[in-house]
């Protein structure tokens, strides 16, 4: 097998590991030499790929397509840096990846991997580069300390670049939305800190600073005299639900709701500045005014349902919902039609499908009794989805 140390072979790794999955378990591999070098070891150093052990790997809104990951850790893996032991006996119709294979770092490819990562061996880490960053900024370690445990890294730029970058913050204004804040600061880059808001506001000693864009809700009111609402997963779904063309939906009784993207936003959900609504041109202005009203007031108890695909995610999406809408309930017309097609051998097992590849069975229980008792065992003891469009047809 080629060692693979040519310049244009270490430029491919260099690429291969800005993927999340793949920076994630070369990172882990050279931590495990950090912490007892090469030459102090019996064994080279190794780890399983599972989602305890390497969870980016696993994580489906950081790694949507496990297969291609997988095709680049064989990729390194060819080229020598890496080993991947499979284990002797696994079914054949499971994905290698999900057998727990072993990542072996191999000595030749030491050297190389830390390039690529920029962590040299004998120079400080990449976290004490970062740490030294910081400092210049001359500011309380209580206000950095947010940053200090999520450090900022952008390819090709050093940790000093990207910290006095961080301190143009101070100079915005801060009722920029948090990614019109960083596009502005980090070379038009606008998700990089999506997920260190708090970090942010701790640093700027400003809770209010650069707030999280709205949640979008999208609303259907078909009628003055409501008395529900029906939470939809899917988009294309709603669609239909706004022609009429969901057969159990009462027009009379129910209006209907699609949210995109509430699961990391469930605290705003239901306040003014945390939620942007819009509603179809078909919708009754009164039912309208009558929703937005109970909406936006926590203390209305609403009578909801959520319908969404017959998988994991969604009983997820379920059990959130109704630590918001207390009293959410699976809508049983459409899971049971959903239930029925899964049942006739009419679904799919999840590596036939890219996007739900990724997902566990981690939801114990949602608190609605018909998801517990029927869909939850259901989908553990088959294993098998259905999409919520296949309703419709």
């Amino acid at each position: 097998m080629s060692a693979g140390h040519d310049d244009e072979s270490r430029g491919q790794l260099k690429l291969w590991a800005g993927e999340p999955a793949i920076a994630d378990v070369l990172h882990r591999l050279i931590d495990l030499v950090d912490r007892q070098p090469m030459a102090q070891r019996e064994r080279p150093p190794q780890l399983r790929l599972k989602v305890d052990k390497t969870p980016v790997f696993f994580d489906t809104s950081k790694t949507p397509d496990r297969e291609f990951a997988w095709s680049l850790l064989e990729a390194i893996a060819g080229q020598g840096w890496i080993e991947l032991r499979l284990p002797k006996r696994r079914p054949a119709n499971m994905a290698p990846f999900d057998a727990e294979p072993r990542i072996v770092l191999t000595p030749a490819g030491e050297f190389v991997i830390r390039k690529a990562l920029g962590r040299p061996v004998n120079g400080k880490s990449e976290r004490d580069l970062w740490r030294e960053a910081l400092g210049r900024l001359r500011l309380p370690e209580e206000r950095l300390s947010g940053f200090l445990r999520q450090p900022v890294k952008v390819a090709g730029r050093s940790a000093v670049n990207v910290s006095e970058r961080l301190a143009l913050l101070m100079d915005l204004d801060r009722s920029l939305y948090l990614r019109e804040a960083s596009a502005t600061v980090f070379w038009g880059i606008s998700k990089l800190l999506d997920t260190r808001r708090e970090a942010v506001t701790h640093l700027l000693d400003d809770p209010e600073a650069f707030p999280e864009k709205p949640v979008l809700i999208n609303v259907h009111v078909p009628g003055p005299a409501w008395e529900g609402l029906l939470f939809i997963e899917n988009e294309t779904t709603y669609h239909s639900a706004v022609r009429g063309r969901l057969p159990d939906v009462d027009p009379d009784r129910l209006a209907v709701v699609w949210i995109s993207g509430f699961m990391g936003a469930a605290k705003r959900l239901r306040s003014a500045e945390g939620v942007s609504m819009h509603a179809s041109l078909a919708s009754d202005p009164r039912g309208l005014e009558r929703l937005a009203r109970a909406w936006m007031d926590p203390a209305c108890q609403l009578q909801t349902w959520f319908f969404g695909d017959l998988d994991f995610a969604a009983m997820d999406i379920l059990r959130a919902l109704r630590e918001i809408f207390v009293g959410t309930r699976a809508w049983e017309p459409g899971y049971r039609v959903l239930l029925d097609r899964a049942r006739r051998g009419e679904g799919h097992a999840a590596d036939e499908d890219v996007h739900k590849g990724g997902q566990q069975a981690g939801v114990s229980e949602t608190g609605c009794p018909f998801a517990d008792t029927q869909l939850l065992p259901f989908l553990r003891r088959s294993g098998c989805f259905v999409d919520q469009e296949a309703y419709v047809a």
